[in-house]
């Protein structure tokens, strides 16, 4: 059927259909608004205003002024004093006179005897070890923590046979003989290790020396590691 209309008239009433699609829906729309428009075939019904009831005012009460009473003054009697009979001085008594007796004075006792101080006997200082340390120095080492020096006798000289003790502050002990160029090393571990250690020169098992402390690290990369220590000693 729709063969005998040429495009053009087809076009025309599209348009004509999308326009009336068009306008209901701005009719819908409006009326959805606003529902008072003219063209709204059922529009609401108007509300009915509600009278509002006013309360009725009752009459004003008016206070009435009251009369103040005021006190009447009372007349008071007068107050006459009669007079006091004077009294008659009576004569004085004997009073006893006290005699102070005579009192005992105490005679202070003799100071007692001076001790005389007795004479401690002079303290005597004890005199300090032979041997003492003449050098201490250290350095980082990454394949060792150990101690090394060199003990030399009051000449000078290199001293062997020279017992050196060597711990920790763990309570462990070893020891440790100086060579013929009174050369002793002792190594305490196998790499960097942190403690607290010390070495003390003895001799025929009794220590000539004071014990000489130091601490090591664990690391030895950082600018204040520390693993081997030399501390050489001298008699004096």
């Amino acid at each position: 059927m729709f063969d005998r209309f040429d495009d053009r008239t087809l076009e025309i009433a599209t348009v004509i259909v999308v326009v009336v699609i068009a306008l209901v829906i701005l009719c819908y729309l409006a009326i959805y608004i606003n529902p008072q428009v003219i063209f709204n075939p059922f529009p609401p019904d108007t509300p009915t205003p509600i009278a509002n009831v006013t309360a009725p005012v009752g009459p004003t009460w008016t206070p009435t002024p009251t009369p103040t009473v005021t006190d009447t003054p009372t007349p008071t009697s007068t107050w006459t004093p009669t007079p006091v009979p004077t009294s008659t001085p009576i004569p004085p008594t004997d009073t006893p006179t006290w005699t102070p007796t005579a009192t005992v004075t105490d005679t202070p006792l003799p100071p007692p005897p001076t001790k005389r101080p007795t004479r401690r006997p002079p303290t005597s200082t004890p005199a300090p070890p032979p041997y003492y340390y003449e050098y201490a120095g250290g350095r980082p080492n990454c394949e060792r923590t150990l101690v090394w020096g060199y003990v030399a006798g009051a000449n000078g000289l290199a001293e062997a046979n020279v017992q050196m003790r060597v711990g920790n502050d763990q309570g462990w002990r070893e020891d440790t003989w100086t060579d013929a160029n009174g050369f002793y090393a002792f190594e305490f571990w196998g790499g960097p290790k942190a403690g607290k250690w010390f070495v003390r020169v003895f001799k025929d098992g009794v220590a000539r020396s004071v014990q000489f402390w130091w601490e090591t690290s664990a690391g030895c990369d950082g600018p204040y590691s520390l693993q081997e220590v030399r501390i050489d000693w001298r008699h004096r």
